[in-house]
Parts: structure tokens; C-alpha cells; sequence
């Protein structure tokens, strides 16, 4: 795996720079009742963001979530056949693998099981991978016996509220109990494959089996 101060130094120039700024200033006792909100989840204004560009703004009207490959049955979603669908609400903590204490939130995801719409394309008995695409260009890979997993979730909403454009408007993956490098935002497209295909940090040198 690449070097975690790699990893960190190129975090730097990535995470909010304001919210590191406040976080800088805080001591430990300042800084845990604005990590927790009530009910023990963290406020948005919290949330720590890491993504390879900018914040991509995605249009409803012409939103369509592909789902393709080694399936049977391809698939376009709109957003609101998303929404239409089977959903289930899953407590998790989302933490970055660079910095776990204070790259953090506790949160609790609503959204489609990811199982739900893999059975909907019916993938090929040969496929082991799930992989993601962004719509800003980013790609994160899942085994398939993970994006199976009826926790894992494509999220549109979280604590109640919709996504919030820089954490994934309008879906998100959540994939609880692995690193957040998996959490793919903005996501527009899911390809199944046979074949061992790495998404963006995978392909860097990070774990495909991404367990906390």
C-alpha cells in the first residue's frame, strides 16, 4: 500500500481547507460536540471532503443512472425510479484512511439496497466486480460478494435530508465497515465485470478489499 504521509500530503490539498483551518484551532474538548451532533450524528457543516477535482453539479432533468456490463439486463434509472424503490436506513461512521479520528462522520444513510439493483440486472454468474463511476471522473471498485451486501447502499438521502451537493447529489455509495475511499460520490454509472478492474486508489496502490 502507498505510504500514509503520501496519502496525507496529498489529502492537504484536497479536504476543506476551512473546515481543516477550524479543526486546527479546536482542542479535543473543544472539538467533540462539533465531530457530534444530537443523536450522536455530525452535523454537514463537519463532514470532511476529499474528491480529485471540483464539486460537480448534476441536473435532475437529465440524470440517468447506467448499470451495464457483464449483466443481463442493462439498466437506466432516473432519479426518481431511485426513489421509488425499496430503501432501508443504515447507522455507519464514514472515515477517511488517512486520518480515522478526525476525517469522520457519523451519519445514517437512506437509500436503495445495492443488491436491489444488481438483482435488477442480473449480473453474470462470472462477474467479481462492481465498479463506480462519478460524475466528476471518479471510479471505485467493490467485489461483488460486498456490493451484495444488504448494508451496502446507494444513499440519497442522509440523516433525513437529501445529500447535500458536495458530499453526492443526488446518490452516493455507502459502504459501511470499509474506508471512505469506497463512498463513491456523484455516482452515474455501475459496471459489472469479470475481469479484476481497479478503481482510481485501488489502482494507486490501496487495499481492493478496503476493511477498516
Amino acid at each position: 500500500m502507498k505510504p500514509l504521509s503520501d496519502r496525507r500530503t496529498f489529502l492537504k490539498l484536497l479536504v476543506s481547507s476551512t473546515t481543516l483551518l477550524a479543526l486546527g484551532r479546536l482542542g479535543a474538548d473543544q472539538l467533540a460536540p462539533l465531530l457530534h451532533a444530537p443523536k450522536g450524528l455530525t452535523p454537514f457543516s463537519s463532514w470532511y471532503v476529499v474528491q480529485i477535482g471540483g464539486t460537480p453539479n448534476v441536473n435532475l432533468s437529465n440524470y440517468v443512472l447506467t448499470v451495464d456490463g457483464d449483466v443481463e439486463n442493462p439498466l437506466q434509472l432516473t432519479y426518481e425510479e431511485i426513489l421509488s424503490m425499496p430503501s432501508v436506513q443504515v447507522k455507519d461512521t464514514i472515515q477517511c484512511v488517512s486520518d480515522p479520528y478526525f476525517l469522520r462522520a457519523e451519519v445514517v444513510w437512506t437509500g436503495v439496497p445495492l443488491s436491489y439493483i444488481l438483482q435488477m440486472a442480473k449480473p453474470s454468474p462470472s462477474a467479481i466486480k462492481v465498479l463506480s463511476y462519478s460524475a466528476d471522473g471518479y471510479t471505485a471498485d467493490l467485489p461483488i460478494w460486498k456490493a451484495m451486501e444488504p448494508d451496502t447502499v446507494l444513499a440519497y438521502m442522509a440523516d433525513g435530508k437529501p445529500l447535500p451537493q458536495v458530499h453526492g447529489y443526488p446518490v452516493r455509495l455507502a459502504v459501511p465497515r470499509w474506508w471512505g475511499y469506497t463512498y463513491a460520490k456523484w455516482v452515474t454509472r455501475l459496471y459489472v465485470t469479470s475481469q479484476n478492474v481497479l478503481g482510481y486508489w485501488e489502482s494507486l496502490g490501496y487495499a481492493d478489499v478496503a476493511r477498516k
